[in-house]
């Protein structure tokens, strides 16, 4: 579910918003929103970890007044033109499950698995995700998804093929650390692959990115 937004320095936790820095003069002006869904019966995923990671990798990036992190836990598909519309976001980041060419894997009204189609998932951003430059899926099986989404959103990152947890959170946190530094997509999903590469996972390879090159070597988040 979704929260009022909650000024200053907060942790992350469940269905809570977090904003960073405390708002002020200078409030901060692009929105990453992060989507998780774990769904009953589904693999369990170290979605706090991967969160965790995000919010230490721009707190701790030099354009980290720039930025303001939405946080919204077991979404449901009613929930995404929500998030979209209220937050305006520049990033999308979902953390969870994919299942390839049935779609993105989300929560139910019961809390179990039901599933975005690739279609559906992109003609969503076509609809009311026109603040949107980036979207990264960072679950295991997501490349339909992301070609989808490609078609409306300048930018997309999708993992192709398996990945286990600990890729997923070591991409996330190197991905954010750098295009929360102004680095652009490109480069971002570069250190991010490297610092997968050097942590010891063959997987590297996973996130691809989906974009034109010259589109992607802007610097979209704190220009």
């Amino acid at each position: 579910m979704f929260t009022n937004d909650v000024k200053g320095d907060q942790s992350i936790r469940a269905g809570q918003i977090n904003i960073y820095p405390p708002s002020g003069p200078e409030a901060p002006r692009r929105v990453i929103l992060i989507l998780s869904a774990n769904p009953r019966f589904t693999s369990p995923l170290r979605l706090d970890e991967e969160r965790r990671a995000i919010d230490r990798a721009v707190v701790a990036a030099r354009r980290r007044d720039r930025l303001r992190i939405v946080v919204a836990d077991a979404v449901r598909e009613a929930d995404l033109p929500a998030a979209l519309m209220a937050h305006q976001p520049t990033v999308v980041h979902f953390c969870g499950h994919a299942a390839g060419p049935d779609g993105l894997v989300v929560n139910d009204d019961r809390g179990f698995a039901r599933t975005v189609p690739p279609d559906a998932l992109g003609d969503l951003f076509g609809h009311v995700g026109r603040s949107v430059q980036c979207v990264v899926l960072n679950a295991c099986l997501a490349g339909d998804q992301a070609m989808a989404v490609a078609r409306r959103v300048p930018c997309v990152v999708g993992m192709v093929g398996q990945v286990p947890d600990s890729v997923a959170i070591r991409f996330a946190e190197s991905f954010y650390a750098a295009v929360a530094s102004g680095e652009s997509v490109l480069a971002a999903v570069g250190l991010g692959r490297h610092m997968v590469l050097r942590a010891g996972h063959p997987e590297a390879h996973a996130p691809v990115l989906f974009s034109d090159r010259a589109v992607a070597e802007r610097t979209i988040i704190a220009d």
